[in-house]
């Protein structure tokens, strides 16, 4: 489990994902992959979402730049019975009502972050929202972590004090919650990707 955390500080460690992304996750419980499609009716509510691509990019700095020109783009990847949607500059993933919707039928966590140090680490299963909290101060926030057993692992390393990094802790949750594991090749393998509207989130915990 240490090493887990060790593999996403780092791949974090001065790069550009350590400034703002977004990691969503979704496991259905039949294990039966959702489509392109319903992962974009779930993320914009059924309504003016579009599917674009694939795209490969060489890296980091180049995929920003192409995004750019697009509203609230997230690459996807549904090759396989876990979901995986990595947001460049976006949060829609992480709160209300999208992440809830994502986790019909199943479960689904999200980590984000953005340059200001904003953040939201969440959890979501069958429709409803079970955890949503501030990263950087997890004591305050003092969420239920009996729902999430891995993340109970994580807590030392929430501890930026301590000069542990929230932020790769964040992701060890969820890959050791789910077996998807968020590395530099699978950025650059070529996803499809999907815009929408924007919608209106929760954030009233912010």
């Amino acid at each position: 489990m240490t090493d887990v955390y060790h593999h996403y500080r780092k791949l974090l460690g001065g790069s550009w994902m350590e400034v703002a992304i977004c990691w969503t996750v979704v496991v259905p419980h039949d294990e039966k992959p959702l489509t392109l499609t319903e992962i974009g009716e779930r993320v914009s509510g059924g309504e003016g979402y579009h599917a674009y691509g694939p795209e490969v990019f060489e890296d980091g700095e180049e995929c920003l730049e192409y995004f750019d020109d697009f509203e609230w783009a997230m690459l996807v990847d549904h090759s396989g019975p876990v979901a995986k949607i990595f947001e460049y500059n976006g949060f829609k993933g992480v709160y209300d009502p999208v992440l809830p919707r994502l986790s019909a039928g199943g479960r689904a966590y999200s980590a984000y972050w953005n340059v200001n140090g904003n953040n939201r680490l969440s959890f979501a299963a069958d429709g409803e929202m079970v955890l949503s909290f501030d990263a950087m101060f997890v004591e305050e926030s003092r969420p239920d972590l009996a729902r999430w057993p891995e993340l109970l692992t994580q807590l030392p390393h929430f501890d930026w004090e301590k000069g542990e990094s929230w932020r790769a802790a964040m992701l060890a949750a969820i890959d050791l919650a789910t077996g998807a594991r968020l590395t530099k090749e699978w950025i650059g393998a070529g996803w499809s990707f999907l815009t929408s509207p924007e919608t209106t989130l929760d954030l009233s915990e912010d």
